[in-house]
């Protein structure tokens, strides 16, 4: 894989992390961390011998993107956690039947 095809699935990861926070998608948080680790393992091999400015932005981004994701994860199940009970007391009330 090449340095643009890592710094691609660099930016992907970061985008992907962005909208889950938004969606509150903890399953989209994941497919960005996956993103992330194969955009850092690959653009790490370019780096090994290289001084290619490209490969050394690749790593910084896949790098952002890992980070990005597994905090938007932490948010997105914190928010889960917190707003379970009152999503649960609320169904409860409404249809009159307990779990």
């Amino acid at each position: 894989m090449d340095a643009k095809k890592c710094r691609t699935l660099g930016i992907v990861s970061i985008v992907c992390a962005g909208v889950s926070l938004i969606m509150f998608g903890a399953l989209l948080d994941v497919v960005a961390f996956i993103i992330g680790m194969i955009a850092m393992v690959n653009a790490r091999k370019l780096t090994v011998n290289s001084t290619d400015p490209y490969a050394h932005d690749a790593v910084k981004l896949a790098k952002i993107g890992v980070v990005l994701s597994l905090v938007a994860f932490i948010a997105n199940m914190l928010t889960a956690v917190f707003l379970a009970p009152a999503l649960l007391e609320g169904t409860v009330s409404m249809s009159g039947a307990m779990f």
